[in-house]
């Protein structure tokens, strides 16, 4: 869909042909705005976008090649916001406060049906279980495979996703030095 068949939207000579990564840079942070650099960015299949520390992902409803291995390492130990917006950084950030601070950290991930909930859950313990170094991994990768038998006791169709969660998660991950 073109930028240009939404309502609502606000074309913005700021963001210039491709958007802008960081929202937080936009002089005017107003609805129109951020569904222009979102639409824009997403026609150019980046789903994520920052505004500040916070992550923005629109669900493209198909899985892109940006969550192997070869992201993992390139996201490990990074700064946020010092590589393209991305899931793993979030993760990133969260694992290495974690570790540097010796402090709990909170990821919320929320949208509405059908918004990418659960697999961007997936992929950020995927994430987690990749670049914990501890000696009992295979406890984290038994829970990462676990997961979809889980998951098929509360999930239905709906209009929107064919797997659809029928129930809020939470999720504790416990690390061991």
């Amino acid at each position: 869909m073109a930028p240009t068949d939404i309502e609502g939207m606000e074309k913005s000579e700021e963001l210039g042909e491709d958007g802008v990564e960081d929202m937080i840079v936009l002089n005017d942070l107003k609805e129109g705005s951020i569904l222009w650099n979102l639409c824009l960015r997403y026609n150019q299949q980046m789903i994520y976008t920052y505004t500040g520390s916070i992550l923005v992902a629109v669900n493209p409803y198909t899985m892109f090649d940006i969550y192997g291995l070869n992201m993992v390492k390139k996201y490990e130990g990074q700064v946020l916001g010092t590589l393209p917006p991305h899931l793993f950084a979030i993760g990133s950030s969260a694992y290495g406060k974690m570790i540097k601070d010796n402090q709990n950290q909170v990821i919320v991930i929320s949208g509405e049906s059908g918004a990418g909930k659960t697999e961007s859950t997936k992929l950020l313990m995927q994430y987690l279980a990749a670049v914990n170094r501890a000696r009992n991994n295979i406890v984290t990768e038994q829970i990462l495979e676990a997961t979809p038998l889980l998951e098929a006791f509360g999930n239905a169709k709906t209009i929107r996703n064919d797997n659809s969660s029928r129930f809020g998660k939470y999720v504790e991950v416990y690390f061991k030095k």
